[in-house]
């Protein structure tokens, strides 16, 4: 059906397929299916020969989902083992230094990747990955992990532009209690259009996907340093430590990870999102059951990773699982429909 009628029924983003092409064509249909059904029996029967629920074919999720380079094999051409130590030692002086020379560090990690994934693969402890690879919870060098991790570029440009269009169509289409706070406080914010948008787009997809926010976000005082934060307040999951009261409002940001600031001195928004969302990837960690389809949209539709198999939620055996989630389907159909009418 959806090859025949591509246009109708194909799960397009921006000219890009979404998953499978036809995910939001299957669950209409399943839906039908289950709901015309009356017996129970019947119902298990679907979803067993579906590999659903229940099912001993169900494949396990793997950490490279959504990688195209999880765990490279070769070394690069003209790298030895005696190379990549030395590259390694040259990034840490780099930082050290604070070398200002964005193309040498990025040259630098691609040059290192190899090793880079050894050293993440085989368990090193965040808090001797920031040591070893300082770079890698920097902006520069998380672009160019996340890029030979999953072979999709991380555009800021584009990023904003998409969070202005998905915070336009809930201001227009949701005007729900649960996110009046959100909009009034964007009025009243000095900071430019594009600073406003990327900063409340997040915290308006949680309240859309009636999400835990906790998890996401720690608020400490402005005035906090990274060493004062509580690490074991914090969650284990990538999470941006806001110095204020919300997104906006905060002055900068610090990343934590695994319960360690790896990141103590973030001044934008939008590079608090980017390290956030690319520490799930380049670290192998799973989205939390709690943030599912907010962080499987930020996947989608901000950083174009799109496989038509598996999930990388922490996977819950009691329920089926489609290839994309269906209120990520469902918004994504919600935005298209309202850009069409605009």
């Amino acid at each position: 059906m959806a090859k025949t009628y591509p246009v109708a029924f194909t799960d397009v983003i921006e000219g890009e397929v979404v998953g499978s092409g036809y995910d939001a064509l299957t669950k209409q249909m399943v839906s039908r299916v289950l709901g015309g059904m009356t017996s129970l029996a019947m119902k298990r029967q679907l979803i067993s020969s579906s590999g659903g629920e229940g099912s001993t074919t169900q494949k396990r999720r793997l950490d490279s989902y959504g990688c195209i380079n999880w765990q490279p094999t070769l070394l690069p051409p003209g790298e030895t083992p005696g190379s990549q130590k030395c590259g390694k030692e040259e990034l840490q002086k780099m930082y050290r230094e604070r070398c200002c020379d964005s193309k040498a560090i990025e040259n630098m990690m691609r040059a290192t990747f190899f090793t880079q994934r050894q050293d993440i693969i085989s368990g090193t402890e965040t808090s001797d990955l920031t040591e070893e690879w300082p770079y890698l919870f920097e902006i520069t060098g998380m672009k160019i992990h996340f890029e030979e991790l999953t072979g999709m570029a991380i555009d800021e440009h584009d990023i904003a532009n998409k969070c202005a269009r998905v915070v336009s169509f809930l201001k227009h289409n949701d005007k729900t209690e649960r996110m009046a706070a959100i909009f009034r406080e964007m009025e009243t914010s000095s900071k430019n259009v594009a600073d406003i948008n990327v900063a409340v787009f997040l915290p308006l997809l949680l309240k859309y996907f009636n999400e835990e926010e906790d998890q996401m976000f720690f608020k400490v005082d402005q005035t906090t340093l990274p060493s004062e934060v509580d690490c074991t307040e914090l969650p284990s999951t990538p999470c941006i430590v806001l110095c204020g009261n919300s997104t906006l409002a905060a002055e900068h940001y610090m990343l934590s990870v695994d319960q360690t600031i790896v990141n103590g001195h973030i001044t934008v928004f939008s590079k608090a999102l980017i390290l956030m969302f690319g520490s799930y990837y380049c670290m192998n960690i799973s989205y939390p059951a709690g943030q599912a389809a907010t962080l499987e949209f930020l996947q989608r539709c901000l950083f174009k990773i799109n496989p038509d198999k598996g999930s990388k939620v922490v996977r819950n055996t009691s329920k089926t699982h489609l290839a994309v989630n269906p209120r990520v389907l469902t918004l994504i159909t919600k935005i298209a429909d309202y850009e069409w009418r605009a």
